[in-house]
This record gives structure tokens, C-alpha cells and sequence, in this order.
């Protein structure tokens, strides 16, 4: 391990939340390595809530969408880091990471996508690197997200609301005798086993990633218990809108009561799994030896698709528009039968 590291700066401005969520490990295992040193991440503004309570950051600095290396230079001038790291090499940062490390005599590991291996996840192969370099212990660690005890008791609430409509009885139901809720006790209703919830969550950044709305439908009809989404599923109850950390919150109460959140490769499905929630994630044109989650369930749709490239995605050619060469619909997710996928969340709740 390198001595003499005062401030660190480590660079992620690849622009999505999920980006950023497969770098965490690497920012805890920086700050673990080198526990005197101030450690200032430079992100988009989108991804800035995730970091809002993580004792592993000291500050955080962000980047306009087009204008990314004026922010790494301005960031270099001011805060001269001992060590900076970078998971952003467009626009020439890469090199301008390493030229500022080389003028002053520090440390830069500027390139987290050299020879990347199609069947190492990302963001162990961030942590493997940086472990080659002597920067970190070499000890492979999965994200995650920090929650304060207040956020996760609002968490649980905000689950109680959403499900109480859902455990309300019906019209016409029966309903306890006053002898029996005397002879359970007052705390009966309060205390008996609850089904575990599902939440959904349908859409993705990107058009390619998304699965059919009518499959997501057809699984809220399929499934057993309360069934919740983020965004709109016919049969599902919709989650009121609420802020990101407000999400990852929630998230953690499903997780604690034995739920699953579901979803295809995105944001908010990472956010899910590293705040402890059970996840079964929907991979079509991403390959999910690399881009997978690394706690979770991930569901491969046509694993031997020709056209998916697992270490040069935005090369593919059903990429940025999502025109399958194979089907009039991504051919990959169609591939994800509404059977399977069921078949997994029960497995995964079960398990």
C-alpha cells in the first residue's frame, strides 16, 4: 500500500446510477486502505444522494452533462490529490488524469477497462485492479449503499402504506368475532405474518433493456401476495413518487420483509440489491457474466445471442435504438418467458 496519501479523488462520470453503484465498492476499499486521507468523488448530480450519508466520503463534486473535463480539471487544480482514480476515459480525462499525476510526482490508476475479460463483473474488476496497483487490499467487496437508522424506520413506513390497501379486507369478507380478537389479545392483527411483497420496476433508461409491457402485466397477475411497482404495471399498486434515497429506503424495508424487487438491468434494480434487497434482474442485450449484479439473481435472456458483445456493448448494433436484427423486438427479452421469471422470483423468496 502507498504511504503519504492525504486526498484522494476518484473520478465516475460514465452518467448513469448504476454506473456509479458498481464503483462503490471501490470508493469503501480506497477509504478503508488509506483511512487519514480525505476522499472527494467527482459524479453527475443524478448519482450525488447515493453518497449523502457515506462516512467513506468527505465531499463530492459534480460534472455538467458535455462539459465532464473542465470539472476533472478543475478538481486536479483545486484539491492536488495524492491519488486519483478514474473510471472515465472519454474525452481524453484518461490521459489527462495521468499527465496531472506525472507533473507532480503522485498516483493515478486511469484505466479500469484494460483487457477486460467477458465473464468478470465490473465491478470486481474495478476492485482487482486497483488491488494490482497496491492501492487497495486485494479483497473483492459487493456495493453498497448507506442508510441512516432514520431513513430505514421511514423506509418500513412508507412499505406499511403502500401495502395497506392491498391488506385491507375486501367487501364482504368476514370478519373476527369480538370473542376471538378478546382471545388473540389486542396486538393479534399487528403481530400475524404478512406475504412478502413483490415491487416492479418496469422501465429503463434505455429502450433496448426494457421488457414488454404486456409480460410485466402478465407476471403482477401471476405472482402471490401484495404486488407493487415503480412506475406504472397494470395489476400492480403504483409507489407514490419519492426521492432516490427515499427509494433505497424503501427498498431495505422490502428486503427485511422477506420481498423481491424485480427489474431489468438499471438504476434503481443496483440501488436494490446494495441496500439488502432480494433482486431478480432481467438481462437482454448486457451480458450478465459482466454487467451483473453481484448479489441477486441474474436472468440471461438468449445467452447465445450473435450480436451481443459482453466487453464493447455500445458497439452492438441494437444498442442506441433498439433495432434487433433478429425480431421486431428485441429478440433477448423476448427470450425472458413470463413463466421463468416468475419461476425465479418464488425461487429467490424461498430460497
Amino acid at each position: 500500500m502507498i504511504d503519504g496519501v492525504r486526498r484522494i479523488l476518484l473520478v465516475d462520470l460514465l452518467g448513469g446510477l448504476g454506473d456509479l453503484i458498481m464503483v462503490l465498492p471501490s470508493v469503501h476499499a480506497l477509504a478503508d486502505a488509506h483511512p487519514g486521507a480525505e476522499l472527494t468523488v467527482l459524479t453527475h448530480a443524478a448519482s450525488v444522494p447515493l453518497l449523502a450519508r457515506d462516512p467513506a466520503v468527505a465531499a463530492v463534486r459534480t460534472a455538467e452533462k458535455h462539459d465532464e473535463r473542465a470539472a476533472v480539471e478543475q478538481a486536479l487544480a483545486d484539491l492536488a490529490p495524492d491519488l486519483t482514480v478514474t473510471t472515465t476515459r472519454f474525452d481524453g480525462i484518461g490521459d489527462l488524469v495521468e499527465a496531472d499525476a506525472a507533473a507532480r510526482g503522485t498516483r493515478a490508476v486511469a484505466n479500469l477497462w484494460r483487457r477486460p475479460p467477458p465473464d468478470e463483473l465490473v465491478g470486481e474488476r474495478y476492485q482487482r485492479i486497483l488491488a494490482a496497483e497496491g492501492v487497495i487490499a486485494d479483497e473483492v467487496r459487493p456495493p453498497r449503499v448507506v442508510l441512516g437508522d432514520d431513513e430505514r424506520a421511514a423506509g418500513r413506513e412508507a412499505l406499511v402504506q403502500a401495502l395497506r390497501p392491498r391488506l385491507q379486507p375486501t367487501p364482504g369478507s368476514p370478519q373476527p368475532r369480538e370473542d376471538d380478537t378478546q382471545r388473540r389479545g389486542a396486538a393479534a392483527p399487528e403481530t400475524a405474518p404478512r406475504p412478502a411483497p413483490t415491487v416492479l420496476v418496469p422501465d429503463a433508461g434505455m429502450a433496448v433493456k426494457r421488457w414488454p409491457a404486456r409480460r410485466w402485466a402478465e407476471l403482477a397477475a401471476s405472482l402471490p401476495g401484495p404486488v407493487l411497482s415503480v412506475g406504472p404495471v397494470a395489476g400492480a399498486d403504483e409507489l407514490p413518487p419519492t426521492d432516490l434515497r427515499g427509494l433505497a429506503a424503501l427498498f431495505a424495508a422490502v428486503g427485511e420483509a422477506g420481498g423481491t424487487v424485480v427489474g431489468p438491468d438499471t438504476g434503481p434494480v443496483r440501488l436494490a440489491a446494495a441496500v439488502g434487497a432480494r433482486t431478480v434482474a432481467l438481462f437482454g442485450p448486457t451480458a450478465a457474466s459482466r454487467y451483473g449484479l453481484e448479489e441477486g439473481t441474474n436472468l440471461q435472456g438468449l445467452p447465445a445471442c450473435p450480436h451481443r458483445m459482453a466487453t464493447a456493448i455500445t458497439e452492438q448494433v441494437c444498442w442506441w435504438d433498439a433495432g434487433c436484427p433478429l425480431a421486431p423486438e428485441p429478440a433477448c427479452l423476448l427470450d425472458l418467458s413470463v413463466s421463468r421469471v416468475r419461476e425465479r422470483v418464488t425461487a429467490v423468496r424461498t430460497g
